[in-house]
């Protein structure tokens, strides 16, 4: 896809209407004018005239104004298709190309089996990124649809995150995880959605951490609601920016320059899915001298 052409549109907008103004204006001159010249008195009907090509031309200065705002709008839509089509293309050939070689190489040489089990193990962990990559696709086109048809069913929190865990253990090799959960903490909440977003935060904190990542997750609750916190020792998020990183397709320069193949559609899903649970998500500056903390609000399950 091409880039669009950045025509100078403020420029051609201004010169459009100071074009229709000194339009307007020379009729009008020429008019009075005219009237003066035929020695024919300036009279209601005259002002009838004037108001008239003036409201028309008015029209005309509104609707070129328009069109720049849906000019605008298009050439914004073009430039996120295209970011959208780079951003997945990008995301999807990193890890297609690490399987290949990891394939290749098992297929061409006779190789140890310590060896093959780790290259099985490497494989393993780029198909849970790729799975993660489409699940977001698909949630985020769920959600911006509105179509969220979710199976809810009461799970402990603890026990619902430790499944989690589990299921990302080859995800999460080398990450130095702590869980501190208070006991019987019971939502309702659909486990597969759950996972995502589970997903998606610990794979930020793995992604976007200097040296080995750490995440702390923490459950409590009070007498209405329950709180999942996973604070990490990663780059941190500057406060002006709390806002942002939960809009589609939002990331960090600092975030680019370290995962290069992210798509921007985590936290947008993270969110989507927690508000759908009639939870609320929030990010607060990490309680060390790096990292971040997002702490989640759900209902507890009523008993």
């Amino acid at each position: 896809m091409k880039e669009p052409k950045r025509w100078p549109t403020i420029a051609v907008l201004v010169a459009a209407q100071a074009a229709w103004i000194v339009i307007v204006a020379v009729w009008v001159v020429w008019y009075v004018k005219y009237r003066q010249i035929k020695m024919e008195p300036f009279g209601m009907w005259d002002v009838v005239i004037l108001a008239e090509v003036s409201g028309l031309f008015t029209l005309i200065l509104a609707g070129i104004y328009v069109l720049f705002i849906l000019y605008q709008r298009q050439l914004s839509l073009m430039r996120t298709q295209m970011y959208i089509v780079q951003s997945v293309t990008h995301a999807f050939k990193t890890p297609i190309a690490t399987m290949q070689l990891y394939l290749e190489t098992m297929a061409s040489r006779d190789l140890p089996e310590k060896t093959k089990a780790e290259l099985i193990e490497g494989m393993l962990a780029v198909n849970a990124r790729l799975k993660s990559l489409v699940y977001n696709f698909l949630e985020s086109a769920r959600l911006s649809s509105e179509r969220r048809h979710y199976a809810f069913s009461e799970k402990d929190l603890a026990g619902l995150v430790t499944s989690c865990i589990e299921n990302h253990r080859v995800f999460l090799k080398g990450v130095d995880l702590e869980l501190k959960a208070e006991k019987d903490v019971t939502v309702r909440v659909d486990q597969d959605a759950f996972d995502l977003v589970f997903s998606n935060l610990v794979e930020n904190a793995v992604h976007y951490s200097d040296g080995q990542a750490r995440v702390e997750i923490e459950i409590s609750k009070d007498d209405r609601w329950a709180y999942l916190t996973f604070s990490d020792s990663g780059i941190g998020i500057p406060r002006e920016r709390h806002k942002d990183i939960f809009k589609m397709f939002r990331r960090l320069p600092e975030a680019v320059s370290m995962w290069g193949s992210g798509t921007g559609m985590g936290l947008f899903v993270v969110r989507g899915i927690v508000e759908a649970h009639g939870g609320s998500i929030q990010v607060r500056s990490g309680h060390r001298e790096h990292g971040s903390t997002f702490s989640i609000r759900l209902p507890l399950a009523k008993t």
